[in-house]
């Protein structure tokens, strides 16, 4: 399973091309310009998205190479199989989330202006959407393949979009988000139900997709 799960991380870093650069960095410098003190958070939600895409390439450049049907013939169970994908894609979370805390500080740096909340949301949002955006596209990918996985995956972009788009125009604020948060009875119960719905969501979406595999092999 060791040896799966470095093939789908080396396949992530690769996606990192010099496009992927430029494009987070257009999106840095556009950020900066309208979003100000928040740039932290605006340019978390496009590293966010941007880290599940390269899943999905990741996916694309296996088709390509015809590497299910080496794999297919390795005596690997489908638990390693489908569990070394979804365990490759928790260890590319950190990405987002130290992607998210230096554009945080940057933005501080830059405009003097410390905003805890914004913070604490950027990472939290780098966790929920790289996990629940494969959660999401990967049981398309083993039942479908990856064409349908790419398709299936797009409302879920229209949905980020959208939520920033809301945020820039003044929909939703960030000190919201901090309101509801202090409302609740008790905050960090509020996360512990998260993150165990989360889990849940993570492993339900593992058992689908084995499911698949072993349809389609």
């Amino acid at each position: 399973m060791k040896g799966i799960v470095y093939k789908d991380l080396c396949l992530f870093f690769k996606g990192i091309d010099k496009m992927i650069l430029l494009v987070l960095g257009g999106l840095l410098v556009l950020f900066a310009v309208r979003g100000g003190a928040y740039v932290g958070l605006l340019f978390s939600f496009g590293l966010d998205m941007m880290v599940s895409l390269l899943h999905l390439t990741a996916f694309e450049k296996e088709e390509k190479t015809s590497w299910g049907n080496y794999q297919r013939a390795l005596p690997v169970g489908v638990g390693k199989v489908v569990g070394g994908k979804y365990a490759a894609v928790l260890l590319t979370v950190p990405v987002g989330a130290a992607g998210a805390a230096a554009s945080n500080l940057i933005a501080f740096a830059v405009y003097r202006t410390f905003l805890p909340e914004t913070l604490a949301l950027s990472v939290l949002l780098a966790v929920v959407i790289p996990l629940a955006w494969t959660a999401f596209s990967l049981p398309f990918y083993y039942w479908m393949g990856n064409h349908v996985a790419q398709y299936t995956s797009m409302p879920l972009a229209f949905l980020l979009f959208f939520a920033l788009k809301n945020f820039e125009d003044g929909g939703w604020t960030v000190p919201d988000v901090a309101v509801v948060a202090r409302n609740l009875n008790s905050f960090l119960s509020f996360l512990l139900i998260g993150a165990l719905s989360l889990a849940g969501i993570f492993l339900a979406s593992l058992s689908v997709s084995a499911a698949g595999y072993c349809r389609r092999r």
